[in-house]
């Protein structure tokens, strides 16, 4: 049989086609692998909340050691008069004792407890108590008092607004 002969015009062509696949095929993985680069890196590298909780940070003043506990994402209706503003909080809470982070994921109780707690406090505001800084300090402090009672005396050491959004 007789095999037909290319003209080198098209192999030329034939060649120059796959060629351009090829770039193209290189340019799209560059932004694929570009864009979950730049992902991963504004989520933080993948750290769960879970992982959070075990870092430390130590204190200037006697190098006491100090645990972040990230608790979840709290929104509620704020207790003004019309009904139509809200608040949404994502809050930390220090602490000296690294057992309580676990506690926090493991213990259903002491969970209920203390998102009752913040519920209870978050909803009870209205927009003009945590509008300014001075309000914000002021909730701050509250919630520091109530966890205390909760937490293991002496072992709350403050609460971080982490996210504060009040619409």
């Amino acid at each position: 049989m007789a095999e037909e002969k290319k003209s080198p015009e098209e192999q030329g062509e034939k060649k120059s086609k796959m060629g351009l696949i090829i770039i193209i095929a290189v340019a799209a993985l560059v932004v694929l692998g570009g864009g979950g680069a730049a992902m991963m890196f504004m989520m933080g590298g993948g750290e769960t909340p879970a992982q959070e909780a075990e870092k430390t940070t130590e204190a200037a003043a006697g190098k006491e050691q100090y645990y972040l506990v990230t608790l979840d994402t709290f929104v509620v209706n704020l207790a003004d008069p019309k009904g139509d503003r809200f608040m949404k909080a994502t809050l930390r809470v220090v602490v000296n004792d690294p057992s309580l982070g676990e506690r926090i994921r493991t213990d259903d109780l002491f969970r209920a407890r203390l998102r009752d707690k913040t519920l209870s406090i978050l909803s009870s505001k209205q927009f003009k108590d945590v509008n300014s800084p001075v309000g914000k300090e002021s909730l701050r402090r509250e919630l520091t008092r109530e966890y205390s009672q909760i937490f293991p005396p002496g072992s709350v050491k403050e609460v971080l607004f982490v996210e504060l959004i009040i619409q």
